[in-house]
């Protein structure tokens, strides 16, 4: 087997169903940054029975092969590829193999779309433990744009009023400096249900959006400089996050979040919001740790 490259496109490789749209989204990866594509597979431990572990490997060796030859079909096979089957629980395993890899593709359905729940639940836990960043990718995803003067070929980053705002929108900032496009900066906020129009409506809503505004510059004015090459415009929306990040999926290449973490010792997490991207979101999400190990 080739040697692995320890910043290679990793895609996750979770079960015979129709990965294509993640490996699209996999392989424009690899030739943008030069480098690989690694496919991991996982199988199960096999308990005593009727069938063992062996046939259980060769079948998810069959399909990781199979799933190779894809790669690049459509533009010739000049990408390396390399495989990695391994055993044990799928997410957890996709987490330890993701160590050496610079970006963890994975496909998922959307919520109200057929296919089975279980991809989503694989996504959202690599998504919250991984320390490289993961793009779950929807199901038929196609990269169709028109070129680069394509409004919807941005790159969208949800930035939240939190201190790990500025290295979730330096990520997105990164990624659009490797594409070549622009960043849109998108805050959204909304108080709480029942009292938002009560306290927010009308000019005291549009006030609190501008102070809203300035305080995002303020915070973002370090990275920004740092990407001062990278066209980048701050929008601020008084509107749930959730529901104005989906909406803003449906105009981006790219959608970029940040989870959260537990204030105590129990491990990363994603958020109500970010889980809620992941089920509705049209485009490509990527999920970034906004304190890096």
């Amino acid at each position: 087997m080739p040697e692995i490259r320890t910043d290679a496109v990793m895609v996750g490789v979770t079960d015979a169903k129709d990965v294509s749209g993640a490996l699209r989204f996999a392989e424009a990866e690899a030739r943008r940054r030069g480098v690989g594509v690694h496919l991991v597979h996982v199988t199960p431990p096999v308990p005593l029975g009727p069938v063992g572990q062996d046939e259980v490997d060769r079948t998810g060796r069959e399909l990781l092969e199979n799933t190779a030859r894809a790669v690049g079909s459509e533009r010739g096979g000049d990408l390396l590829v390399t495989t990695e089957l391994v055993h044990g629980s799928v997410a957890s395993s996709l987490v330890d193999a993701a160590e050496h890899a610079g970006l963890v593709v994975l496909q998922h359905q959307r919520m109200g779309r057929p296919g089975p729940v279980i991809t989503l639940s694989i996504t959202n836990p690599v998504a919250a433990l991984s320390q490289v960043p993961v793009v779950a990718v929807p199901a038929g995803w196609r990269e169709d744009r028109d070129g680069p003067d394509d409004p919807e070929d941005r790159i969208t980053v949800g930035a939240d009023s939190g201190d790990g705002a500025p290295a979730v929108v330096a990520a997105a900032l990164a990624e659009a400096r490797i594409r070549g496009r622009g960043v849109r900066v998108l805050h959204a906020w909304h108080f709480r249900d029942p009292y938002d129009d009560l306290v927010f409506d009308g000019p005291a809503g549009d006030a609190h959006t501008e102070e809203r505004r300035r305080l995002l510059a303020d915070r973002l004015a370090g990275v920004l400089g740092e990407y001062h090459d990278v066209p980048a415009e701050l929008v601020v929306v008084h509107e749930r996050a959730a529901d104005a990040l989906v909406a803003a999926g449906g105009h981006t290449s790219l959608l970029v979040v940040g989870r959260h973490r537990h204030t105590i010792p129990l491990g990363p997490h994603l958020g109500s919001v970010v889980r809620a991207v992941l089920r509705h979101a049209t485009c490509p999400v990527m999920v970034v740790d906004p304190v890096p190990a």
